[in-house]
């Protein structure tokens, strides 16, 4: 057996799985209830796909054929316009500062 996906969760490789069984390869899935041992940190790289030796080329190609056509990680933290950020963080302090001597100059008279 040759490991062809190295999965997150148990759940992603049961899915890789079944797309290769679509497709008429067998396989099995090992290290699935390794994620518990570890406690509260996901275990990664333990849960993998395996095929036979002869069918681990064409299961590659289909798994690769899967992850092209995904849609991108919308989890992935959306770029940030620093310029902007620092001009707002700027302005603020200017303001702050006007208003604490405002504040300063209205209860200390």
């Amino acid at each position: 057996m040759k490991c062809v996906f190295e999965a997150s969760t148990g759940l992603d490789a049961h899915m890789i799985l079944n797309l290769l069984e679509q497709h008429g390869i067998t396989g099995r899935i090992e290290g699935e209830y390794l994620q518990g041992g570890i406690g509260e940190l996901a275990a990664m790289g333990f849960v993998r796909v395996l095929v036979a030796e002869d069918a681990s080329v064409e299961a590659t190609r289909i798994i690769s054929e899967w992850e092209s056509i995904q849609p991108p990680d919308e989890k992935a933290k959306p770029e940030i316009d620093t310029s902007n950020a620092s001009r707002t963080f700027i302005a603020g302090l200017f303001v702050g500062a006007l208003l604490m001597y405002w504040l300063l100059r209205v209860f200390t008279t």
